[in-house]
């Protein structure tokens, strides 16, 4: 029966991420024959089979004969079991990959059960509202060359559609990519499909990439706007106070360090010489107060997101901070009561999985972060976007 959607089999196996490293997938067959497949990339504490051998021999005993439908109690129901592990099990991040995966794949059999595709499960019968593509134009951080920023990114303003933003986003990156190569800086790509260009500071890539969008046929100005993943956590030495900018330090032979007045300030600079939109993981997380100094400054400006909806008017949800499919739902919703941006962002380590964004056009998602429009695990995201877009088209 179509409406027998009680869980008769899980299984769980080790696959891998986009990196070549261990991943997992769960999987999720129902009573009337419908089933869901779901892939994570595991923490760095535990590996993809461990996470499958967790999957068969300790969580599915928590959700089996339970009905997929009921998202929340699956969920809770996974929690609790988790916790109910010994304490060094919890400790090395062991089993959250396995319980993220087993909450999407219940998800994805829920609606499959239901003959819903997946989007209209998560969102209802309200018609998907495709968010706006933040790409990664130049990649920084741990995966970059020139810039201790994360990544830079620009984000299509004046577009119909979703295809229509993912096209100036893939022309802007092409010209880019021979912008680069003009001027004699490496194309490889890093972790995001940006590339990892040897540019000397954040404001020589953000010109190269305003440049590119000018070279575009597009006005920096009404068709484009630049983002900034700060990656500030990894950039603030607690010992010291301040924010180690090590590449920019290295590529203009001079020590380069900002202490909270100084980075709040940089951001200024920028945004006075840049469209910026956007900036997430600005500031230290723990710094209450150069988050609210920072969040007072600019929130007229751009968009300030963080995860922990503290002084910012944008959250920034990943599913694997989230946890569980109901948790980043609940992050959804509690944004867009206190009327903040949501933004879905992929995570450290990635996967071909799509989920992400079908979860972006449920709950009509202001952006969705990515990466670049390049490597598989990112365009799988955009394309099922266009296939989202596409689909519900044909059905007005």
């Amino acid at each position: 029966m179509l409406d027998d959607l009680d869980i008769k089999l899980i299984r769980g196996r080790m696959l891998l991420d986009s990196g070549g490293n261990p991943a997992v997938e769960a999987e999720v067959i129902l009573e009337n024959g419908a089933q869901g497949k779901a892939v994570v990339s595991v923490f760095d504490e535990t590996s993809g089979e461990e996470e499958a051998d967790y999957i068969r021999e300790w969580l599915s005993e928590a959700i089996l004969f339970e009905d997929a439908a009921e998202q929340k109690n699956i969920d809770n129901l996974l929690i609790r079991q988790r916790e109910a592990d010994d304490v060094d099990h919890k400790e090395n991040g062991r089993g959250k990959a396995g319980v993220l995966a087993l909450s999407m794949a219940a998800a994805r059999a829920a609606g499959a059960g239901l003959g819903l595709p997946l989007y209209r499960y998560l969102g209802g019968s309200t018609a998907p509202v495709m968010p706006v593509p933040v790409m990664s134009m130049i990649d920084g951080g741990d995966w970059g060359k020139g810039i201790d920023f994360k990544e830079i990114m620009i984000i299509p303003l004046n577009r119909s559609s979703f295809a229509e933003g993912l096209r100036m986003g893939g022309e802007v990156y092409q010209t880019l990519k021979r912008l680069l190569s003009l001027n004699g800086i490496d194309t490889s790509v890093g972790e995001s499909g940006g590339f990892a260009a040897d540019v000397k500071s954040a404001e020589e890539a953000l010109h190269y990439i305003m440049d590119a969008v000018r070279l575009s046929g597009y006005d920096p100005d009404t068709d484009v706007a630049a983002a900034i993943s700060g990656y500030a956590d990894h950039l603030y030495v607690k010992e010291e106070g301040i924010y180690h900018f090590d590449k920019e330090s290295m590529n203009n032979g001079i020590l380069v360090y900002r202490n909270q007045k100084d980075i709040i300030s940089y951001y200024l600079r920028l945004a006075e010489g840049f469209p910026l939109g956007l900036v997430t993981e600005g500031l230290w997380t723990k710094d209450l107060e150069g988050r609210n100094r920072m969040y007072q400054m600019f929130h007229h400006r751009f968009t300030i997101a963080s995860d922990d909806f503290f002084a910012s008017n944008g959250v920034e949800i990943q599913l694997k901070k989230a946890g569980t499919v109901t948790a980043a739902l609940e992050m959804a919703e509690r944004a867009g009561r206190l009327g903040n941006k949501v933004i879905f962002s992929n995570s450290y380590k990635e996967t071909e999985e799509v989920f992400l964004s079908d979860m972006a056009a449920a709950v009509g998602a202001d952006y969705i972060k990515c990466g670049a429009p390049c490597r598989g695990e990112c365009t799988a995201k955009y394309n099922e976007l266009l296939r989202i877009e596409e689909f519900y088209g044909r059905q007005q």
